[in-house]
């Protein structure tokens, strides 16, 4: 399959590769390293709308989200995003996603594009008859706009005073962009402050290339998901079928502020035995000596003994191309506890350690106005 905004990605000289059924840009002319920078210094541009959208309304809808998801959908505001794991009844984790909250009885659950059609069956079969369930993903473009430089390029368009006020996880629902409605949200999986922008279908080659001219001035780069790994991996953040999987319990990885225990949700059950039982398998960062990566699968040992395997690794710009990653670990280690990596079939093992995550320090957090030059 290919996104409304393939051919520009062409146009763009972009090696394009297969992700989950799709033809998405690997990187551009510029490299992966120099996309990468161009995130964590200035702006760069995504086209994520391989990703799937749900809108999910009604009566029920509430109680539905509550039951399904496993952070607070009680707690949530008009307006608020929150990021959920959705679990299975052994406390494996279907689905990692981000739910937006317009009312009480309407929201949009943002789900991988690997599980879009899984995703949805499963919360088909739990629906009572007062919600509506409509996948929406064909008919929505979604761009992340990313990096300390990306305020500045939406003020062109926006008021300073409320982009400036608005916060980590929260979304103003219809912007005028150049006169195209887009859904801003702030939120992304770089760790720079930055944006999830959504728009209809019909726009989303015009605001592509509308961000990009918008933001040559700013150091702008279109970003592959090449860089797009880098920078989440960097940032602490996992990936779907990798750091998380319908087989691996979500109690013992670094993302379990996402389980909101004093509630029900499907997996709870599982996930309380797993923790009260102090049971892994557990996820760790890691860090390597010298300049060769580990592989995901990669076996991972401590103190001679192995321990687990490799679920992602990359050699990290930002960390003067450190390799770092994550691993799945069948014991606990403290932070800077000694690892070693040996690659199937071969002697050589790698000398690394336990690393906190995340491995660079994040801006998404930060004030909107320190990046705005004349915030109101």
């Amino acid at each position: 399959m290919k996104t409304p905004i393939f051919d520009e990605h062409v146009k763009l000289g972009a090696k394009m590769t297969d992700f989950a059924g799709w033809m998405m840009p690997l990187w551009y002319a510029s490299g992966q390293t120099a996309e990468h920078q161009a995130t964590r210094n200035a702006c760069g541009l995504f086209d994520i709308c391989h990703m799937g959208e749900f809108r999910i309304k009604g009566a029920g809808s509430l109680a539905l989200m509550d039951g399904m998801l496993s952070n607070n959908v009680q707690g949530m505001q008009d307006n608020q995003a929150m990021y959920h794991l959705m679990l299975n009844e052994q406390g494996g984790v279907l689905d990692d996603c981000i739910l937006y909250r317009f009312s009480a009885d309407d929201w949009m659950l943002v789900v991988n594009a690997s599980n879009i059609e899984s995703d949805f069956k499963w919360l088909k079969q739990h629906a009572p008859g007062n919600v509506s369930l409509e996948d929406i993903s064909p008919q929505t473009v979604k761009l992340d706009l990313q990096g300390p430089g990306s305020p500045e390029i939406l003020a062109r368009w926006m008021d300073r005073e409320k982009l400036a006020s608005l916060r980590f996880f929260r979304f103003i629902p219809s912007v005028q962009l150049d006169g195209m409605p887009v859904l801003v949200s702030r939120t992304g999986y770089t760790g720079e402050i930055g944006f999830e922008l959504y728009t209809d279908i019909q726009y989303g080659v015009r605001l592509w290339n509308l961000l990009l001219e918008a933001g040559k001035s700013k150091g702008l780069a279109a970003c592959g998901l090449a860089a797009r790994d880098t920078l989440r991996t960097e940032a602490g953040l996992p990936l779907h079928g990798h750091e998380m999987r319908p087989d691996l319990t979500a109690a013992g990885h670094p993302w379990a502020f996402a389980v909101h225990w004093d509630k029900e949700f499907i997996g709870r059950k599982a996930l309380v035995k797993n923790r009260d039982e102090n049971r892994g398998p557990w996820i760790f960062g890691f860090a390597l000596e010298g300049r060769r990566k580990a592989m995901p699968g990669c076996k991972v040992l401590h103190q001679n003994r192995p321990i687990g395997h490799v679920t992602s690794g990359v050699i990290s710009p930002s960390l003067n191309n450190r390799p770092i990653g994550f691993f799945e670990s069948t014991m606990q280690l403290e932070t800077s506890a000694a690892i070693e990596f040996q690659q199937e079939g071969k002697e050589e093992r790698l000398s690394g350690t336990v690393a906190a995550v995340p491995f660079v320090p994040l801006t998404s957090r930060k004030k909107m106005s320190e990046f705005l030059r004349t915030a109101g």
